[in-house]
């Protein structure tokens, strides 16, 4: 098996199915993009090199990256989903994924510590304050929003982030706002809207204004401040500080009031955690080759891909309006790379 050099070091994807019979387990492939190294530490998982993948051979790496961060993150999703409904408190279970997703990133920064340690004073408080933000402003209130929004207005109305990134990229890093953007993010929302509606009307709840919020926020903390850092140290190390503090900061928030307590659903935890710990990576990966925007709309399929687990998993029924938002989505896909939004 060869290695990928994609320019900040050597990498390979890791394909990692679960043992576990349970089908939530079995439908989530955990794809990462690891250190050469850390095939070592997983004996038993199956490997494949996206490089000798035809299917891969004449797409960027920024569309590559981005496809996964968007599988791996229909995944959390409907973990995330089954869990909540299951009784898990959104605090609680934020807070136990972000907990064990601590040693492996304290793993990971170690092997990129000189590099770290080269940081100025200025940006590594830069990365504290964007991990105190992000553990509120995304990991607490997707939980949140995911317990008080219907999951159909979730997954449309969270698509607004395309929007929100588009002129937040445009105030912040003067990404050109172009018409054949403007259609795009339009095809977008529309195929989301058949996908997650089935080309009914929405009905505005509560969790809605969450949802929004949330879409927000993700648009500015992710797709601005994160894409910063990234222009500036190796992607692994701003998923790793940011991720350890923001953990860090919830945990202390959660003790503080009392709300921290035992899960009963400790194997979904552990996999929400090396998703959660997945979509960093890939996604940080994806900011490093491409425009903010370019990785916000790629990563607008996951509805459809929430839509495919949904079925074999939730037992939830396909219809034509649907499908029509699938293939709407996916054609608009092919223009983004296509003209390098």
């Amino acid at each position: 098996m060869r290695n990928v050099n994609s320019g900040l070091g050597r990498y390979e994807t890791t394909f990692a199915w679960s043992s576990s019979t349970s089908p939530l387990f079995a439908m989530c492939p955990i794809i990462l993009l690891t250190g050469r190294n850390d095939r070592q530490n997983a004996p038993g998982y199956l490997y494949y090199n996206a490089k000798d993948m035809k299917l891969f051979s004449g797409m960027s790496r920024g569309l590559i990256f981005s496809l996964a961060t968007a599988f791996l993150w229909a995944c959390s999703l409907v973990n995330t989903r089954y869990l909540l409904l299951k009784g898990e408190d959104p605090l609680n279970l934020t807070v136990w994924i972000g907990l064990i997703m601590i040693p492996p990133w304290i793993y990971i920064l170690g092997k990129h510590r000189e590099e770290y340690q080269a940081l100025s004073p200025k940006f590594k408080w830069y990365l504290v304050g964007i991990g105190v933000i992000s553990s509120v402003g995304l990991n607490y209130l997707q939980s949140i929003t995911l317990l008080h929004s219907p999951a159909a207005n979730f997954a449309f109305l969270y698509r607004t982030i395309v929007v929100f990134t588009i002129i937040l990229a445009y105030i912040f890093f003067k990404e050109a706002i172009s018409v054949k953007k403007w259609i795009l993010a339009g095809l977008i929302l529309f195929g989301s809207f058949l996908l997650t509606t089935n080309g009914k009307g929405i009905h505005l709840t509560t969790g809605d204004i969450y949802t929004l919020v949330y879409a927000l926020s993700a648009a500015f903390i992710s797709n601005i401040l994160i894409k910063h850092t990234i222009s500036r140290m190796h992607p692994d190390i701003s998923g790793a500080a940011i991720s350890i503090v923001s953990s860090v900061a919830l945990f202390i928030f959660a003790v503080g009031i009392g709300a921290l307590r035992v899960s009963g659903h400790i194997p979904f935890i552990i996999l929400g955690s090396a998703l959660s710990l997945g979509i960093t990576m890939v996604r940080n990966r994806a900011y490093k080759h491409a425009t903010a925007s370019f990785v916000t709309m790629i990563v607008s399929l996951t509805p459809v891909f929430v839509t495919i687990l949904s079925y074999p998993l939730l037992h939830e029924r396909l219809d034509v309006y649907q499908l029509l938002g699938g293939a709407v989505i996916v054609g608009s896909m092919f223009f983004v790379e296509r003209f390098k939004i």
